[in-house]
C-alpha cells in the first residue's frame, strides 16, 4: 500500500496534536494557540484531510477554512512522520491542492523560523510575500499566498 491522503477525522487531529513536530508546535503557540486548535481546525473547515503513510500513520492534518468566496485560510500541521517521506507527502498535497474547488486565493501565516515548512510551501507552489508580526507575542510570520486555476 502506498501513502495516501483521505478526509481528515477527529481522532487524527488528536494523533497530530500527541505527535505533533516541534517546529509545528512553536508556530501554533507563537500564535497564541493552543493544541485545541488542530480539531477545532478540523472541524470548521470546508475540506479537512489527513495525509497517512503506507501503514495508516497519520503523517498530518491539513484544511481549508473558507473566509469569503473563493478566499481560503489554508492550514497544516504535521509529525515526525512526515520527514520519512517528504516528497511522496508533497505529491499527495499537489494532488489535493488540484482538487480543490471554488477558490481563487489560498493564504495563511506561516512561522518564518519554521524552514521545514517553508520548503514544501514552495513545492507547493506557495508563495511568502511579506513578513507580519501578529499578537500576542510578535514573532515573525510569513504571510503565504496561492493562487488557484
Amino acid at each position: 500500500m502506498k501513502p495516501y491522503c483521505r478526509k481528515a477525522t477527529f481522532q487524527d487531529a488528536i494523533t497530530v496534536a500527541q505527535n505533533i513536530r516541534e517546529d509545528d508546535l512553536q508556530e501554533v503557540m507563537g500564535l497564541g494557540h493552543s493544541l485545541a486548535v488542530i480539531p477545532f481546525c478540523v472541524s470548521v473547515s470546508e475540506v479537512a484531510v489527513a495525509f497517512c503513510d503506507s501503514d495508516g500513520t497519520v503523517a498530518g492534518v491539513a484544511g481549508v477554512i473558507p473566509e469569503r468566496p473563493g478566499v481560503g485560510q489554508i492550514w497544516m500541521l504535521c509529525t515526525p512522520v512526515l520527514s520519512r517521506k517528504p516528497i511522496t507527502f508533497v505529491r499527495g498535497a499537489k494532488k489535493w491542492l488540484a482538487e480543490l474547488q471554488g477558490y481563487k486565493l489560498l493564504w495563511n501565516l506561516a512561522d518564518a523560523r519554521n524552514d521545514f515548512h517553508h520548503k514544501l510551501l514552495r513545492m507547493l507552489g506557495f508563495k511568502a510575500i511579506r513578513k507580519a508580526y501578529p499578537p500576542p507575542y510578535y514573532l515573525p510570520y510569513m504571510e503565504i499566498v496561492k493562487l488557484c486555476a
